[in-house]
């Protein structure tokens, strides 16, 4: 009797040491992934890069090496996919035209579905104030209004439909997306061009063997509350703080997402704050403030470190360059390729049909998958053996705090696209929670026990000293994006709503309390992602095929 109880503990030890060594290598390799990413931004995103030769012109030598150097850059076509009117919108479209970039190479071109979309007067006024720059609206032909269908209609993605326009029309091969809800400062042109054609990661240099095909910037958002504010640079923004339509959906500002948006005009139950106490009225507004926290924390330190590693490709929609002709190569590509992603027969087939059409039309190949910009960057990475790579720039989005920014409807969003993942890149998305700060703690408090401390099962010493760090890594980090965000050195300008963002006056303690109630929802809106299979994309029930294609219910 004796023998098998010390036989069973025997094995409980054994498990208990094999468990430990397996979440402490497991806590190591999170932790180093998650540093890399924070010391990153630490470094490099204290202030606004700048990739080239700054120079003052103050004789005709130096114009002369202006203009030499200008010549290096090559056109680019930027294009705006623009249905309804953003927070800001007018400021947002406007970082376009004030690009530092020589104005006889760019294009700007935005894309409308809706003849009837009540942005084109917003364009219009932005055309006739920059009558200098190559800028033109397009609109799709024969828009139904009932099925919200153009001509431009290749799948269920609205974003890549209204964009397929636009590829036919860029004068140039090399292409900037943004989605019309981000704003851009006056250099992420430049350092973009650059990044691509110098073959640059963060200003470093990348090998030949995985040269970077695919230039993107860290996304983030900012609540910029229920400001009744004056522009110093437009006289539009009072109008759009009270946006028609509202983009409230996955894409506004959802880390993993395409730059989809849901356009519904917001019911009066969700617009409306004033019929509860002080403490329900800020939970309605407090999803706004989850979003810019869970952008600038989380979110940010691994899309840094992940995009370093490059051991696949991380890419959120909202701000991407890459060549049209890349694209159009790596669609071509698709049915000669055995990949795990592309390998459908229908799929293949699409693949061959969109590029035998000719230059432009591969990109109508991707409207049949909501998350766009995830298969874009397989597609370059699979058959351009491409890689992305970081200028070390930001594009921020303003959310306002009353427009369908409920705690619930930060909830939706995350639990949305986390099931778009779900099926997209499952590994990465099982082991998500393991990526959060208190479950990393658990059981990377299990592990030290375990190995260090004698066996014990919990010392809770160790995960206070994991937590205190981690809330003083989120803090450090939080403030250097944001004040990367509102560093005016060497652009042409910062918009009103920015320079006013209420975060930067925060007390540590509101701080706290919103990172507080964004960390212990991680993992219940996890739970609920990975337990349902509907994904209500656009106010319709969709669901993932095995093909990775959107299926209406």
């Amino acid at each position: 009797m004796i023998v098998v109880e010390e036989e069973l503990d025997s094995g409980l030890s054994n498990f208990r040491l094999f468990t430990g060594y397996f979440c402490l290598l497991w806590y190591f390799c999170i932790l180093v992934a998650a540093y890399s990413g924070f010391f990153e931004i630490l470094f490099n995103f204290r202030t606004r890069p700048i990739l080239y030769k700054h120079k003052d012109v103050d004789n005709q030598q130096q114009q002369e090496e202006i203009d030499e150097e200008n010549e290096f850059y090559e056109g680019v076509t930027i294009l705006r996919p623009i249905k309804g009117i953003d927070p800001e919108l007018y400021s947002c479209l406007e970082s376009s035209f004030l690009q530092n970039y020589p104005l006889d190479k760019l294009q700007i071109l935005f894309c409308i579905d809706d003849e009837s979309d009540p942005s084109i007067s917003i364009i219009k006024k932005l055309l006739s104030k920059y009558p200098h720059i190559d800028a033109n609206i397009l609109i799709s032909e024969n828009y139904n209004s009932i099925n919200k269908f153009s001509d431009d209609h290749y799948g269920p993605n609205p974003k890549v439909n209204n964009l397929s326009k636009g590829f036919l029309a860029a004068k140039y091969d090399i292409l900037w997306i943004m989605d019309s809800n981000v704003w851009a400062s006056s250099n992420i042109l430049k350092n973009s061009v650059i990044t691509l054609n110098k073959n640059l990661n963060m200003n470093r240099k990348m090998g030949n063997y995985r040269p970077v095909k695919l230039v993107h910037h860290v996304p983030l958002a900012v609540s910029i509350g229920n400001l009744n504010h004056n522009n110093d640079i437009v006289d539009l923004e009072n109008m759009e703080l009270t946006p028609t339509y509202s983009s409230s959906d996955e894409s506004k500002c959802e880390s993993e997402s395409s730059g989809l948006t849901n356009r519904k005009t917001p019911s009066p139950r969700r617009v409306s704050i004033h019929e509860s106490n002080d403490d329900s009225k800020l939970f309605k507004k407090l999803g706004a403030n989850l979003d810019e926290m869970f952008l600038h924390t989380s979110h940010a330190k691994f899309y840094v470190s992940l995009n370093n590693l490059a051991i696949a490709p991380c890419v959120n929609g909202k701000s991407n360059m890459y060549r049209r002709s890349d694209l159009d190569q790596s669609v071509k590509l698709i049915p000669y390729k055995n990949s795990q992603f592309f390998k459908d027969t229908k799929v293949k087939q699409d693949a061959g049909y969109y590029t035998s059409l000719g230059i432009g039309h591969a990109i109508k190949f991707f409207a049949r998958y909501i998350g766009e910009d995830n298969m874009i960057g397989i597609a370059l990475w699979e058959n351009c053996q491409g890689r992305t790579g970081l200028t070390g720039d930001v594009v921020v989005q303003p959310l306002i705090s009353t427009q369908n920014n409920s705690v619930n409807d930060y909830i939706q969003r995350r639990v949305r696209w986390l099931r778009v993942r779900k099926y997209m890149v499952l590994l990465a998305t099982l082991i998500e929670p393991t990526t959060e700060s208190l479950i990393c703690g658990l059981y990377g408090t299990y592990a030290i026990s375990t190995v260090f401390f004698n066996g014990a099962w919990f010392n809770k010493s160790w995960f206070l000293f994991h937590m205190l760090i981690w809330i003083i890594t989120d803090y450090v980090q939080y403030y250097t994006l944001i004040n990367h965000s509102l560093d005016n050195s060497n652009i042409n300008y910062i918009p009103t709503w920015l320079k006013g963002i209420p975060s930067k006056n925060y007390n540590f303690f509101k701080w706290f309390y919103i990172w507080l109630i964004r960390e212990f929802l991680a993992l219940p809106i996890w739970i609920i992602a990975m337990i349902g299979h509907e994904i209500d994309w656009r106010g319709k029930p969709f669901v993932i095929k095995k093909d990775l294609t959107a299926e209406e219910l």
